[in-house]
């Protein structure tokens, strides 16, 4: 691709020829809190925050000289994976995976409760859980199957995603082929935004929860207080 465009600055192309194609080479540095992705011909950057919500699209400018505007939804589907890839690779790297072993704080005054835990109570519990288990993973399996699909309010871009990875993009390449760079990019956000918020289980994303399983983990995080209200030795 023409290297000497590549930068992302608001240029069209004839300013780009007027300043006699100085421009700069070099791709606008994404935030501290930003990761971008690109396609291996650099000609899509999609930006996105470390928990994956599209900030920006920006087309590398004379992008037409790279790639064909038919081929415009393949490097744009590429691009927007890619960020969400290294999205999920900052927060598995953030992970505290020390946290489940901290046994929670001990109540106030000795207000642990100490009563004794019968066969009934345990079962109460486990059924507790169990439902609440069932419950998350019916919603879950709903939103993890399901496809999405969202076309732009000018209807030249059109999109399909599940589990929040992009599965296609449609974009009109006639359209594609004459229209601004800023009228591209902006259609091209407005539905990649639009399949992030409609397939990425959000609302599931902190597990199961329920009284079942808060009243479990609070057992499990005291062992020893465990052993005592079943009446084992500890």
């Amino acid at each position: 691709m023409d290297e000497k465009r590549w930068g992302f600055e608001e240029a069209d192309d004839w300013e780009y020829q007027e300043l006699g194609g100085k421009a700069s080479s070099k791709a606008v540095p994404a935030a501290e809190d930003e990761l971008v992705g690109r396609d291996p011909d650099a000609v899509v950057e999609v930006v996105v925050s470390p928990s994956a919500e599209v900030l920006a699209v920006r087309l590398a400018p004379q992008w037409r000289k790279s790639v064909d505007p038919r081929g415009l939804h393949t490097c744009a589907v590429t691009a927007a994976n890619m960020a969400t890839m290294r999205a999920l690779s900052v927060a598995v790297e953030q992970v505290d995976f020390t946290a489940a072993a901290i046994p929670p704080p001990a109540a106030p005054n000795g207000a642990d409760d100490e009563s004794a835990l019968t066969t009934q109570d345990m079962q109460r519990l486990f059924d507790s859980v169990a439902t609440e288990l069932e419950r998350f993973t019916e919603q879950a399996a709903e939103v993890m199957n399901q496809t999405s699909t969202i076309s732009s309010a000018g209807g030249h871009v059109q999109g399909t995603a599940q589990q929040g990875q992009v599965l296609g993009l449609d974009i009109d390449a006639t359209w594609a082929s004459v229209a601004r760079q800023g009228e591209i990019e902006s259609e091209l956000l407005e539905v990649l935004r639009g399949l992030r918020a409609s397939s990425s289980p959000n609302d599931l994303s902190a597990g199961p929860t329920g009284t079942g399983i808060s009243e479990l983990m609070e057992l499990v995080g005291d062992p020893q207080r465990l052993m005592r209200r079943l009446g084992l030795p500890g």
